[in-house]
């Protein structure tokens, strides 16, 4: 059976058509499903659609609207006669409508890793990376030629990355991501705003903007090409012993940003904060209200802490899990009363 392919001058005819169908208003449902179908019919398509945009939105706006409702397409000294700024528009947009619209295959979904309430779970992955999850905590997990990307939806995990330059280690999480190539570091959820900690304890690690995410539809594909974009960073860079913090803020516009704070941490207190791993944590000088938030994270059991007491500053290493051994030694260590009742711990004078 012989196909006959269409042929360029076909295509660039009903790109034309396709974009003033769009100038002229909505499409209904089955038009869009029919833009997604011939989109997806010849790869030159998505060029052509890109290419019969910029025209349209050219600074001679007349003559591109000549062509774009003339049935016949145009000849190659009729586009010539268009100023040279829409033409090298046109062929940036081709370039980027290549790179933006072409539909790839849905990715099949990642595999998803949870621990539970007080477990602490080592992940083995496939290139020899390790991933320790902390508790309560959820990921993804999806590897690809080019790629290892996790998504991180709850709680905390360290990351241990095999070096691999040609396949970058993401992190990500709902605002920032961290990028690494072969190092170690840890990854912590904040709030339910986007907040994030990155610890380092070796290596280099990028905390960025994440990429956008792909377009639902051909049309939305098309109007994020002509849309101007701030674009992402280079990042902040977070080497060994060093921790940043992402937070969601406002700025001087009222817009919402990302911002990043980094910091210094000594060798030692690194390693004393990321003893969880072991089933540990250890305080130095954390106010005792922040303690009990901390161990919230790891029990049912919740420890309640009254008045002026919340203030108190503590340091000590304790098991993770065993918040009432940890209200009897601070009891004891400060001279006041702790008392339980069901799953409530309280301390008081």
């Amino acid at each position: 059976m012989i196909t006959h392919r269409p042929s360029a001058k076909s295509i660039d005819e009903a790109a034309a058509r396709w974009v003033a169908r769009l100038d002229a208003g909505a499409l209904t449902p089955a038009e869009e499903t029919e833009l997604t179908d011939w989109l997806d019919s010849d790869t030159r398509c998505v060029g052509a659609m890109a290419r019969a945009q910029a025209y349209f939105v050219s600074p001679r706006m007349e003559l591109a609207m000549r062509i774009l409702r003339r049935p016949p397409a145009p000849s190659v000294a009729q586009w010539g006669t268009l100023p040279r700024r829409a033409v090298l528009m046109g062929a940036a947009a081709s370039v980027l409508g290549a790179a933006v619209l072409v539909r790839r295959p849905a990715p099949a979904a990642g595999r998803r890793y949870a621990s539970e309430v007080g477990e602490v779970r080592r992940i083995p992955l496939p290139d020899g990376s390790k991933i320790t999850l902390n508790t309560d905590s959820v990921l993804e997990v999806d590897y690809r030629e080019d790629s290892r990307t996790i998504r991180l939806l709850k709680g905390e995990a360290f990351f241990e990355v095999a070096k691999n330059p040609d396949r970058p280690f993401i992190v990500q999480g709902p605002k920032a991501q961290a990028r690494a190539v072969g190092t170690a570091y840890a990854v912590r959820l904040e709030d339910d705003k986007g907040g994030m900690r990155v610890q380092v304890t070796s290596g280099r690690v990028a905390v960025e903007l994440p990429p956008p995410s792909p377009p639902a539809t051909a049309w939305q594909a098309l109007e994020r090409l002509w849309t101007p974009s701030a674009g992402a960073t280079n990042g902040t860079h977070v080497t060994a012993n060093q921790e940043a913090e992402v937070r969601i803020g406002l700025n001087a516009a009222g817009v919402e940003e990302v911002q990043v704070s980094l910091r210094d941490v000594a060798p030692g207190a690194l390693g004393r904060s990321l003893m969880w791993r072991e089933g540990l944590l250890s305080f130095e000088g954390v106010t005792l209200a922040e303690a009990a938030a901390e161990f919230a994270r790891y029990s049912v059991q919740k420890i309640v802490v009254k008045g002026a007491l919340a203030h108190e500053r503590i340091s000590g290493l304790f098991a993770a899990t065993d918040p009432a051994g940890f209200a009897r030694a601070i009891a004891l260590g400060l001279r006041i009363k702790s008392k339980r009742e069901g799953d409530v711990i309280t301390l008081y004078k």
